[in-house]
């Protein structure tokens, strides 16, 4: 195959075919958990679904995809979207397993399929499922009439050629060895996502950083259709950028194609230390910006809030301080996060911006030596001694040690992991905060069992 991955660090792979072939059914076999809605009713997967995974040490995301048909001729709403929304993600992503029906056979909408997608110089290995033994990969033959070099015959149900499959999807990956070798070091390059939904002002942000116009600015939504890296110096320090298409909210046929879109912010978030997610000052914190937050939040990257457009805003004391007790309230699962008020258009505040994310980053590579947490924990545990465990017996700390940065990780280790309750965690977190700073990084707390008889 003469198509490049063009993504080592973590390249992206969607299952694309038409609908009902078995493609959620596959993608849950390939992740070994039931990720996927499955149903023999054509159409069920109309949303896009990406998990992370690692492949004999080879990490990626795969992506599975509504169905995908090829004749628009009398297609209604939301076929055509499911058609526009997998165009957009072909633009995204590094590879493609295309899945057809072996029980059905080879059909025309297949041909073209593969075609589209072998013109758009994806990578693509086309796998036919349906195909659970020896006696029935005869059925897998006839669609080498696509042009396909090599066809797979899978089963999604058993896992029958799914192995011979990842071997060959993943061969050229990096490893996370490789990866952790290419990569250049922490502090030589802030890589800064900016995500939010369309319009908020990502683009004039950029502009305003850069000193330049670089980005198009416009009112219309969905101006950037791709993710543009810039690069810039600021207290020399090297940022590079990345402007993303923003995330629509759910309305119409948008409720598709966002998904797309979220394809984009979810590679932005995954090639970033820190992620700026921006809001606008006239309608903050909808459930489609907690749902953009998320996914930075689940990638443990660090994140600052920015309000933006704050020169808009009506104003009497105590508004910013209500404005964000309200954002405080809907974004509960990110309290780290710092919110700032900012005009993209004008430069207000944009260099406290950028201050901020400096401070982020070193704390998101900051680590804490082990003779110090221990210290902190003992102290912790003193002023609020952990519940009991089920059987009423004290739940006792051995040790605790900051394993690695970006995000922070702390494992501790107990004697009943299961007994720290989401509240003496949420306390020790709070703590934590408190004694060592990390504004804007999600640290990760880890709770392991331990046999040593001296407690903490």
């Amino acid at each position: 195959m003469s198509a490049k991955i063009h993504n080592n660090v973590k390249p992206l792979i969607a299952i694309i075919g038409r609908p009902n072939v078995g493609k959620s059914t596959l993608f849950n076999k390939i992740l070994n958990r039931n990720f996927a809605i499955i149903d023999d009713m054509p159409g069920v997967t109309r949303d896009l679904n990406y998990q992370d995974m690692v492949y004999i040490d080879k990490p990626f995301t795969i992506i599975d995809t509504g169905g995908f048909h090829i004749d628009e001729d009398g297609a209604d709403e939301i076929t055509r979207g499911i058609r526009a929304q997998i165009n957009e993600v072909l633009e995204q992503i590094d590879g493609v397993i295309m899945l057809c029906d072996g029980e059905a056979g080879i059909s025309s909408s297949d041909k073209e399929i593969y075609h589209l997608i072998r013109v758009k110089g994806i990578r693509c290995w086309l796998a036919v499922s349906k195909i659970d033994s020896d006696g029935r990969e005869l059925w897998a033959s006839e669609f080498y009439e696509t042009g396909a070099d090599e066809v797979f015959p899978v089963s999604g149900k058993t896992g029958y050629g799914v192995i011979d499959l990842l071997d060959a999807v993943t061969k050229d990956f990096w490893t996370e060895k490789e990866i952790d070798e290419k990569m250049p070091p922490a502090g030589e390059m802030i890589r800064l996502a900016i995500i939010g939904r369309p319009n908020v002002g990502k683009s004039t942000l950029v502009n305003s950083i850069l000193g330049e116009d670089k980005m198009l600015v416009s009112p219309i939504p969905g101006t950037t259709m791709d993710p543009i890296d810039s690069f810039f110096k600021y207290k020399e320090r090297s940022f590079k950028v990345i402007d993303t298409a923003g995330v629509r909210r759910k309305k119409k046929i948008e409720i598709l194609m966002e998904k797309a879109a979220i394809v984009r912010a979810f590679r932005a978030i995954d090639r970033s230390d820190i992620v700026i997610f921006m809001m606008d000052a006239q309608e903050l914190a909808t459930d489609q910006d907690l749902r953009i937050l998320g996914l930075a939040h689940e990638k443990g990257k660090g994140v600052v809030i920015v309000i933006n457009k704050w020169d808009l805003v009506e104003k009497e004391t105590g508004t910013y301080e209500k404005v964000v007790k309200d954002l405080r309230d809907r974004i509960k699962f990110a309290p780290y996060a710092p919110v700032l008020s900012i005009c993209a258009k004008s430069g207000m505040r944009v260099n406290k911006l950028l201050d901020k994310v400096l401070e982020i980053y070193d704390n998101y590579y900051k680590m804490v030596d082990g003779e110090t947490l221990l210290e902190w924990l003992a102290g912790c545990t003193r002023r609020n001694p952990p519940p009991l465990n089920k059987k009423n017996r004290p739940v006792f700390f051995y040790s605790i040690d900051m394993v690695s940065p970006a995000p922070p990780t702390v494992v501790m280790k107990v004697n009943s992991p299961e007994a720290v309750h989401f509240s003496y965690d949420r306390y020790l977190m709070n703590r934590f905060y408190e004694s060592f700073g990390y504004e804007g990084v999600p640290v990760k707390f880890v709770y392991r069992r331990g046999y040593r008889k001296v407690e903490i």
